[in-house]
């Protein structure tokens, strides 16, 4: 059974210790900030314990939430929840970050893991001299034209992609190999590529992608999203991502969206693979032209003349050789074409970035992920449901404090199936 955490902390200083022990970025940290900000002993064991205990209540109510919006039938789900007012313009988005176990993975190789994350955006209506159903940004914005630009976003992408962990557990971005983050940041238009955010609710999991897939789903429904008049549901290439949006999404009309992002640095890769910078930039130019201006179609076209002319790629070549780099570009295109109608989504006031997501990650990261960082099963699913909590706009702790000490002796109960009428 453990230290009850609530028989040695008074109720105040259980929430104070829980909230230090959340947004610090370990809990050395929060056990120095206790002592310094509250002039209390506390140690770090004891913060620990509280925070996934804590935690933990917070998993068993998410849970049953989702429990309960799975007992529920498409006719509760298309009225929506009672009292909310739907968004006008919605988003979904979806990607994964990665940890630490305690334990290693199957192969008994890697102490590595990956947590899946999500976004419940309600968006501002789109303003300004250019109305609904025209274009707003009909020009490729400056920052897509830019070679240093397109170059760090690139590497942003490929290191993402390779997952270069941390090198500290004191500061998460203080990697001196990765100065693309603070430079991306300022590249990312939002303007051009999203509208403004309103509101966000962070859904984050250890849990496997159906698991993650019912919680988002459920916490989408709760926030009116479902029956949002424009929605969107944006990723990467992911596979996983794109499962879910088929079973759980988009039967309710959300727009799947790619990630233009995504789609740049496959876009850029192919045209600069075997070419000079002088050669390859114009035909990137060219390409992401089309790509701005939905004209996929033609950017397959010139991709697959290309693929044919280098030859398909042999057992020696690898995934970087310049026929394994075109050949890649042509299949991610081909299958997410469908996904990268970026002039139509423009014109309804959707977003064509996740990077809102990305964002949301690297605020996860710098709690969950680190060199020296190791989380039992249920201690990091403990600590990551309360930080995707604190960066909720919902603050769903508060509503948790106030009702917990009713709900003290044992947690709510599970959801009972409605009783037809």
């Amino acid at each position: 059974m453990g230290i009850d955490v609530d028989a040695s902390l008074s109720p105040e200083l259980l929430r104070q210790v829980t909230y230090l022990g959340t947004v610090l970025s370990s809990f050395p940290q929060a056990e120095a900030a206790v002592g310094a900000l509250l002039g209390v002993p506390v140690g770090r064991k004891l913060i620990e314990r509280t925070t996934e205990r804590i935690g933990a209540e917070r998993v068993a109510d998410r849970d049953a939430d989702v429990d309960c919006h799975e007992l529920r039938t498409l006719v509760v789900i298309a009225a929506g929840p009672v009292g909310v007012t739907p968004p006008v313009v919605g988003a979904v988005m979806a990607d994964g970050g990665r940890f630490q176990r305690t334990g290693k993975n199957a192969d008994n190789t890697s102490h590595w893991g990956e947590y899946k994350a999500g976004l419940c955006l309600t968006l501002a209506e789109q303003t300004g001299e250019t109305p609904l159903g025209e274009d707003p940004h009909p020009d490729v914005p400056d920052f897509l034209l830019s070679p240093e630009c397109v170059r760090t976003l690139t590497t942003e992408i490929s290191r993402k992609a390779a997952d270069v962990p941390e090198t500290t557990d004191t500061d998460p971005a203080a990697d001196p190999a990765d100065t693309s983050g603070e430079a991306v940041s300022g590249l990312r238009e939002p303007p051009v590529l999203s509208p403004q955010v309103t509101a966000r609710e962070v859904v984050a999991t250890t849990r496997n992608a159906g698991a993650f897939a019912a919680m988002l789903s459920a916490r989408a429904w709760e926030n009116g999203l479902f029956q949002s008049a424009r929605k969107a549901f944006v990723g990467d290439g992911s596979s996983w991502i794109w499962t879910i949006w088929s079973t759980y999404f988009k039967a309710w009309e959300f727009v799947p969206i790619l990630d233009v992002i995504h789609a740049v640095t496959h876009v850029y890769a192919a045209a600069m693979a075997g070419r000079t910078q002088a050669d390859g930039w114009p035909i990137y130019e060219q390409w992401i032209t089309w790509i701005w201006h939905s004209q996929v179609e033609r950017v397959i076209a010139a991709v697959r003349e290309r693929a044919s002319e280098l030859g398909e790629p042999t057992d020696d070549d690898g995934p970087t050789s310049v026929r394994g780099i075109v050949w890649t570009t042509l299949g991610y295109l081909e299958n997410q074409q469908s996904r990268m109608d970026y002039a139509s989504y423009r014109r309804q006031g959707l977003p064509i970035t996740s990077s809102h997501m990305e964002s949301a990650v690297k605020e996860l990261n710098h709690r969950i992920k680190g060199s020296e960082k190791f989380w039992s099963e249920s201690g990091g699913e403990s600590v990551l449901q309360l930080k995707a909590d604190e960066l909720s706009t919902s603050q769903p702790l508060a509503s948790f404090w106030s009702s917990r000490p009713k709900t003290r002796t044992g947690l709510r109960s599970r959801c009972r199936k409605p009783t037809p009428a």
